[in-house]
């Protein structure tokens, strides 16, 4: 580094979480479920117009660094399947944050103030069940499960520097309140969980609202 350039100080990530055996296990069990209730949903309304499930939120308790947190937003087409239970594929976009650290300058030593070192965001797609629960005081609860793709894209100021792909899973529970006969309204918290050293694990809570 010449002299003339300034020098970036970045706090130190912590250490990726090591992927156990267990949860590798569950996500398999997982997208197994998801696969067979897909089937099942396909034969029992292939011909149903789905509705759409959106959500529009916020990550934390994040794994990996950067770990700030930023937007989530998700889209799904779900169909519906008997008793209660809808299946779609989810589209999602969620950002870690961006890392910051501090502009030295290398000549006298001066701070120079804050600088963006690294940002990631985490793109997917995912097969997705919801199983909606009986109605309490006009609010309908539900869970919901996810098996699927994710692409964490890491960035230094727009220079993708890292590509990292796994699979993961997610688990989420929520209510929504009905708005009129086809629109409502509601909030969800979503765990995922990924297979890979970069993001372990993250949490996004959100406002939803869903169309039938």
């Amino acid at each position: 580094m010449s002299k003339s350039e300034p020098e970036f100080r970045s706090r130190a990530g912590r250490a990726p979480a090591v992927q156990g055996v267990r949860v590798r296990s569950a996500g398999r069990m997982l997208a197994t479920a998801l696969l067979i209730l897909g089937a099942m949903a396909g034969t029992a309304r292939a011909s149903a117009t789905p509705g759409l499930d959106g959500t529009l939120g916020r990550t934390l308790a994040i794994s990996g660094m950067p770990d700030e947190g930023g937007f989530s937003a998700s889209l799904a087409p779900m169909w519906p399947v008997e008793d209660r239970f809808s299946f779609g594929v989810m589209f999602l976009a969620d950002d870690m944050g961006s890392q910051i650290g501090r502009l030295i300058d290398p000549n006298d030593g001066v701070d120079l103030g804050a600088v963006a070192t690294g940002h990631t965001t985490i793109l997917g797609v995912a097969w997705r069940l919801d199983r909606e629960w009986g109605a309490l005081n006009t609010w309908l609860p539900y869970v919901s499960g996810t098996w699927g793709y994710y692409r964490a894209t890491s960035d230094v100021r727009g220079a993708v520097v890292r590509r990292t792909d796994s699979t993961g899973f997610s688990l989420a529970g929520g209510v929504r309140r009905a708005i009129n006969d086809r629109y409502a309204v509601g909030a969800s918290v979503r765990y995922h969980r990924l297979f890979n050293d970069q993001f372990g694990r993250y949490v996004a809570w959100a406002v939803d609202w869903n169309f039938r």
